[in-house]
């Protein structure tokens, strides 16, 4: 297609969506046209999703919870972020289909190669040209986390530090479409590194 898809990905407190924002406007500035959005959400359903699961006082058992997401993702890929990249837009998200193979196949212990094959059918098999994973320790990571703390990130320490080699086991193997950055980078050396990595596109 004649867009670009960029995909962020990494634990919780890796900045993200602090990165996307930025890349988002360095494009805009250049004149991109960007559509920039996150997972899960972006649609009125995907919102009500996200609410959903991320509610402390919801209870879900993995599968549901890995499907919910699913559900979002399929909704977002059909509605928005395919006519996007037909549209010849940057798309820029904030979390795609490596969280939830991190979250819910290496986090909860469903079968990474049984999320991966749902994650075709939600997504049709569209792939990002560029995964950048922001890497830091999960203990560094949750101390970042601003306020109340949501029902995944509330999850025991474990849990997280299985999140993040789910990540890293992701990034090896995508191969060259996927970079590890260093997380615990200051933000402006950060977004600096990510415009090199872009740049060898």
């Amino acid at each position: 297609m004649p867009g670009r898809f960029i995909v962020f990905e990494g634990p919780d407190g890796a900045g993200k969506t602090t990165q996307a924002a930025r890349l988002a406007r360095r494009r805009e500035e250049r004149g991109e046209e960007v559509v920039l959005l996150r997972e899960p959400g972006g649609t009125p359903a995907g919102e009500a999703i996200r609410d959903l699961i991320l509610a402390p006082e919801t209870d879900l058992v993995p599968l549901t919870e890995m499907l919910l997401y699913q559900a979002a993702r399929a909704q977002l890929v059909t509605a928005v972020l395919r006519p996007a990249l037909e549209a010849g837009k940057t798309v820029i998200l904030d979390r795609y289909a490596y969280s939830t193979l991190a979250y819910q196949g290496y986090g909860l212990g469903l079968s990474v190669e049984e999320v991966r094959a749902v994650t075709r059918v939600a997504t049709g098999g569209l792939e990002p040209e560029r995964v950048l994973f922001l890497d830091l320790a999960p203990e560094i990571g949750l101390k970042r986390v601003t306020g109340a703390r949501d029902r995944i990130e509330s999850r025991p320490l474990e849990y997280h530090r299985r999140v993040r080699e789910g990540f890293l086991a992701e990034a090896r193997r995508l191969g060259p479409r996927a970079v590890v950055l260093d997380a615990t980078s200051p933000a402006d050396h950060l977004a600096a590194e990510i415009e090199r990595v872009l740049e060898r596109l």
